[in-house]
């Protein structure tokens, strides 16, 4: 499959990525959107030898034995040998199947799943499947039927979307396979699939809805986000 995305990560969240200073999480969605896309891919590599020839010509000296550390942890996830059969790795670990099709994942979310999903239905035809990673992060899959819609919110810290199939759209814009949608404080949007979509999302604090009864869920928003970061404290 060809990928053309026209919704990518800042030059300096790449950088941030390049440098390994990010969340899991965070680091998690760039990276499958880098495999994903080729202009990020090219951009990142850059960064990365970059950073390393900074590095290399301005080494620190740190007593307590701290350094930079430039290998990036998702090489580390990506690259340890998986211990599953041919078969269970093409149905089980590789795709995601949802209706009448499946989905092909990025390595590095087909490793998460290796571990297998559990989806949940929400409200509004979304299922959503948990992944934990860090303390600082919420992420999950989720799965918007055709036809389907997140009710009107708007986010406290900075959420990124990563569409790994179909499409959704907002009052900014549409997004399709390999694009990665960032919204953030300054955002309130609503989310709706018209042909369905598989994203995978991380937010770094609660989202809030702003309309209907839809608000009467905000303290489960955050108690599920709290309990979500909690597991790997």
């Amino acid at each position: 499959m060809t990928y053309h995305s026209t919704h990518h990560p800042s030059r300096e969240l790449l950088g941030k990525f390049a440098e390994g200073s990010l969340s899991a999480g965070m680091s998690v969605v760039i990276s499958a959107h880098v495999e994903l896309c080729p202009q990020c891919r090219e951009t990142t590599s850059a960064l990365e030898a970059e950073a390393t020839l900074n590095w290399l010509q301005n080494p620190v000296s740190d007593t307590a034995g701290s350094e930079p550390d430039f290998s990036h942890m998702i090489d580390a996830i990506t690259s340890e040998p998986q211990s599953i059969t041919p078969e269970a790795d093409r149905f089980a670990v590789n795709e995601i199947h949802m209706l009448e099709g499946s989905v092909s994942l990025p390595r590095v979310l087909a490793k998460l799943a290796s571990d297998g999903l559990v989806w949940k239905k929400m409200a509004g035809g979304i299922n959503q499947a948990s992944v934990m990673l860090d303390n600082e992060t919420q992420c999950e899959f989720l799965y918007m039927k055709p036809g389907s819609q997140v009710p009107v919110h708007k986010h406290r810290g900075n959420e990124i979307t990563l569409v790994l199939d179909g499409s959704f759209s907002d009052e900014m814009g549409r997004y399709r396979e390999s694009d990665f949608v960032l919204r953030n404080a300054s955002h309130q949007h609503q989310p709706m699939s018209d042909e369905g979509c598989l994203c995978f999302a991380v937010q770094d604090s609660p989202l809030m809805f702003t309309k209907g009864l839809a608000r009467l869920l905000n303290p489960f928003l955050q108690y599920r986000f709290r309990r979500a970061t909690s597991a790997q404290a």
